[in-house]
């Protein structure tokens, strides 16, 4: 009965019951800010597992806890200027600039967890608001915004937990910042109400089960291979080469090739533009000679776009312009209008096999990466710097996990790698210039589900817009939530003076 009443009379908000919940002391308001600045400062570079959740969570129980909302939205410059600090190596300036600005639109995604979870604080559906409207924000980021998902939550957990990042195979790598919002979300409620639990349980369970669902993935080929009766499955291996900052790229290609690799990939800009033409005759003089067919990636600049080519003995295999130049750094390229495309059907070893590529910052970008995953094996041409160097290659683990290929990063001034379609790291070195040698099998390419990951991103979009709405409108939410919260009983055993019809309608 007293769940089915109307709306306070006077229509006054019944965010005002906050008054009747535990309010934290500013002693203990300052050491959560603090922690959430120490726990940005290692979301990036210096990445340590699960610090974006936490930096998240302290971030949504100061929005639950500040009264004043320009307190709050001041607190987040500093939290801003931390990101930025985290990720300085990538843009510098322009990262702390990028970083707080940032700050804006997660400061709506803050309000709407702090709206809904004061006016519904023991209803634990409601800290899915916040991971809703926040991946959605990212999934808009990776779309609109130069920097691709770089700086997205998931990133800080690239490299960290593989059980977990393999959930990126069936819901794309916005389940990881869905997963890791809402452990923030639902961890700041519980801090906020103690007597809110569920939805604390509830994150962890369901982060539990899809490591598990995870574990399974990555260690069933082994499991089951310990069972085969033809022996355990043998892979064709390719010996790899990367090429960087060489004083004769043209003669060092040469080399490598009499010395019977297989895949020779030139970092970015290493190849001469001069030479291009002369590199389709150097692989029918190899083919000529040894009957091996061999694959080569070129990178160089020409007609002020960035460009990638793929080249066997017969000729150009794929060919493209770099799609997104790094912002405010390679100013001296235009972005490319065509996204790469794949070369199926080529011949390197007993069996035929399907190749993409990228150039560095593309594989950044999700909906760039995915049109490629009919591909076995991408060959990604990039240029970093070292200090970001091994971190960028870890965040390319999601490419790869979401494509089921096998990814090839061959870097100047960064870390050269190979990432298995699991998402294992099987080589990485650094690498400045010089040559960088290694063999690779010819892993089998795993099934994905690429139209799950728009699906899941697009329920959560839909998701967003709902909660940003019913945060919006108290008598909405208040509708479709339902009011048991509005009962005194467990906050107290006096009615809220605001509430007269309230209180005359129980007592009849």
């Amino acid at each position: 009965r007293r769940c089915a009443g109307l709306a306070p009379a006077g229509g006054m908000d019944v965010e005002r019951r906050s008054d009747a919940m535990p309010k934290a002391s500013a002693k203990h308001l300052w050491a959560v800010y603090f922690l959430g600045l120490i726990a940005t400062f290692f979301t990036n570079l210096e990445a340590v597992p699960f610090m974006s959740s936490l930096a998240m969570g302290c971030c949504c129980a100061l929005a639950q806890s500040i009264q004043r909302l320009w307190m709050f939205a001041l607190a987040l410059i500093p939290i801003g200027a931390v990101m930025g600090v985290s990720t300085w190596g990538f843009l510098m300036e322009a990262a702390l600039a990028i970083c707080v600005l940032l700050q804006i639109p997660m400061f709506g995604a803050y309000l709407v967890h702090r709206r809904l979870t004061i006016r519904h604080p023991e209803l634990w559906s409601v800290t899915l608001a916040f991971p809703c409207v926040n991946t959605a924000l990212w999934v808009l980021s990776s779309i609109l915004l130069p920097i691709g998902s770089e700086g997205s939550p998931a990133y800080n957990m690239a490299g960290q937990n593989l059980m977990f990042i393999q959930c990126c195979a069936w819901l794309g790598r916005s389940s990881i910042t869905f997963m890791l919002s809402w452990l923030a979300a639902a961890a700041a409620q519980r801090w906020v109400n103690p007597k809110s639990g569920f939805a604390l349980k509830a994150s962890v369970g369901c982060y539990l089960l899809l490591t598990l669902a995870g574990g399974l993935r990555f260690y069933a080929p082994s499991f089951l291979g310990a069972f085969d009766l033809e022996g355990p499955e043998t892979f064709d291996f390719y010996g790899i080469s990367c090429l960087a900052d060489l004083p004769d790229m043209f003669a060092t290609t040469k080399d490598r090739l009499d010395a019977g690799d297989r895949i020779i990939i030139h970092a970015e800009r290493s190849t001469d533009p001069t030479d291009v033409s002369s590199y389709q005759a150097l692989l029918q003089q190899h083919y000529a000679k040894s009957h091996t067919e061999a694959l080569l990636v070129l990178s160089f600049v020409k007609n002020e776009r960035s460009w990638y080519k793929l080249l066997t003995r017969n000729g150009t295999e794929m060919s493209y312009a770099k799609n997104h130049p790094v912002p405010f750094v390679e100013t001296d390229i235009a972005p490319g209008q065509a996204p790469p495309g794949v070369a199926k059907s080529l011949q390197l070893s007993e069996q035929s096999i399907s190749v993409t590529g990228t150039i560095c910052f593309d594989t950044d970008f999700p909906y760039l990466t995915r049109s490629l995953s009919s591909a076995e094996l991408l060959l990604e041409s990039s240029a970093t710097w070292s200090n970001i160097g091994q971190q960028h290659l870890r965040g390319h683990q999601y490419a790869a996990v979401e494509n089921g290929q096998t990814l090839v990063k061959c870097t100047y001034d960064g870390y050269t790698g190979a990432i298995s379609p699991h998402g294992s790291i099987v080589y990485q070195a650094p690498q400045t210039s010089g040559v960088v040698s290694f063999q690779l099998p010819q892993y089998p390419k795993l099934t994905v589900f690429p139209m799950l990951f728009m699906a899941f991103e697009i329920i959560v979009g839909l998701a967003a817009c709902i909660w940003i709405l019913l945060a919006c409108s108290p008598q909405l939410s208040t509708r479709w939530l339902g009011r048991c919260h509005l009962l005194p009983e467990r906050l107290g055993n006096e009615w809220p003076e605001w509430q007269p019809e309230e209180r005359l309608r129980n007592a009849t």
